[in-house]
């Protein structure tokens, strides 16, 4: 396993000591609700630092390598506008008017990677504000994300 692997694991682990140790206290006041939240909010801090750590790996070896080892997906979206309001960023990717492209591609990745299908909230990077935001996405198709700083995606 992987040092990342085993860190997931062991920040898992943690959330679900924590979980047990609270139902073997008798009345401990949580409720099974509450105890549930935390889980939860422990997998996605965990998931949450790992991306980080993803990121500062990409970083790294932009900054060992230069930018030319790696394509930079558009951070700002292409001319193209449809009917909606809506602009494409290729593919069947499109985004609303405050929204750019490459922070799109990481709003669809991060849901397809943590969600999967139905409705979900992520944390996503904008590589044009260097900074991550909360997007709460749809069910069904297409899939319409929204949250940041008046930020909207679109994706089947």
């Amino acid at each position: 396993m992987t040092g990342r692997t085993l860190q997931t694991l062991g920040a898992i682990a943690l959330v679900l000591g924590l979980v047990l140790t609270l139902a073997s206290c008798g009345d401990s006041g949580a409720s099974q609700e509450e105890i549930e939240q935390a889980r939860k909010e422990g997998i996605a801090k965990a998931r949450q630092q790992e991306k980080i750590k993803d990121i500062e790996k990409q970083l790294k070896s932009l900054k060992k390598n230069g930018n030319s080892s790696q394509a930079t997906p558009p951070t700002s979206a292409p001319s193209t506008t449809t009917s909606g309001g809506t602009t494409s960023c290729g593919g069947t990717l499109s985004v609303g008017p405050s929204t750019t492209c490459g922070f799109a591609a990481n709003v669809q990745a991060d849901y397809y990677n943590e969600i999967g299908s139905g409705s979900g909230t992520v944390y996503s990077y904008s590589p044009t504000t260097e900074q991550w935001y909360t997007m709460s996405c749809s069910a069904g198709s297409p899939h319409v994300c929204t949250g940041g700083n008046n930020a909207s995606v679109y994706f089947p």
